[in-house]
């Protein structure tokens, strides 16, 4: 590709996206139809408007241009992967991991794919097949944080708390500021009862970032477990103030308000 292409495409990708961090989906839909208007035979500007209709719930128009983009390009690997995600949102699972095979036959390196290919295998309930896709993602990308994550939690729905406490730990290693990193490490370390060391974890979600309410609902969790109450009933109150409909943490602050009161 020329490089003036290269420029034209990232152009117009920068522009759609800016649209849709502003809620305005239609015009980023219209970059990418202005960019098919002079380059109608470009895969990628197919896919990519498949994308952004996906995120509108366009679901035929959005098929339709994967549809397109294979047409030009039957190996035009994103494209496969994008109707596979559109699949597993939608719950179609054999769809989706056909379309992952395909993508891996023609790209047996892609990373996305062994990826998304695992999340397939975990809503079915296949753990193991889904812990050897997160590991030959990776193989290939040992930086790759979202894939430790995942195998972390995998691990973790199988009892293997450390196993999962390890990988969060190589997520961590490589993006520190990670808060599902270190919100799932603290759960595992609660899991087994290292209340100490969960609530460390769970104290960095909250200095990252101290609006999360999740993140004070499990500190509260821990303050609780430990019978540090008003602490406990602080964090219930915090956490109630950035989400009031968190039925449980509301269940837990009454209870703590009692406990409190003796």
């Amino acid at each position: 590709m020329k490089r003036h292409d290269r420029d034209h495409e990232r152009a117009w990708n920068s522009t759609a996206i800016d649209f849709a961090r502003q809620g305005r989906f239609d015009d980023a839909v219209g970059c990418f139809d202005r960019a098919l208007t002079t380059d109608p035979r470009n895969p990628k500007m197919w896919n990519n408007k498949g994308v952004f209709l996906e995120l509108q719930n366009r679901d035929q128009e959005a098929l339709a241009c994967f549809s397109r983009a294979l047409e030009i390009d039957p190996d035009f690997v994103p494209a496969w992967i994008s109707r596979g995600m559109m699949h597993r949102r939608r719950g179609r699972l054999q769809e989706a991991q056909d379309c992952y095979d395909q993508a891996l036959a023609i790209d047996p390196s892609s990373v996305i794919a062994w990826y998304n290919r695992s999340g397939v295998f975990v809503a079915l309930g296949r753990v193991p097949e889904a812990i050897a896709c997160y590991g030959k993602a990776l193989e290939l990308d040992p930086q790759f944080v979202p894939g430790w994550i995942d195998l972390g939690y995998a691990h973790f729905t199988r009892q293997n708390h450390t196993q999962a406490i390890s990988c969060y730990d190589r997520a961590i290693s490589v993006d520190p500021e990670n808060t599902r990193a270190w919100s799932l490490k603290g759960g595992a370390f609660h899991s087994i009862g290292a209340y100490e060391r969960a609530l460390s974890c769970f104290e960095r979600v909250l200095k990252l970032d101290p609006d999360s309410a999740s993140g004070w609902s499990m500190k509260c969790s821990v303050l609780f477990q430990i019978g540090r109450y008003p602490e406990a009933l602080a964090c219930a109150d915090r956490a109630l103030a950035i989400d009031p409909d968190c039925r449980l943490t509301a269940q837990v602050r009454d209870r703590l308000r009692e406990l409190v009161d003796q």
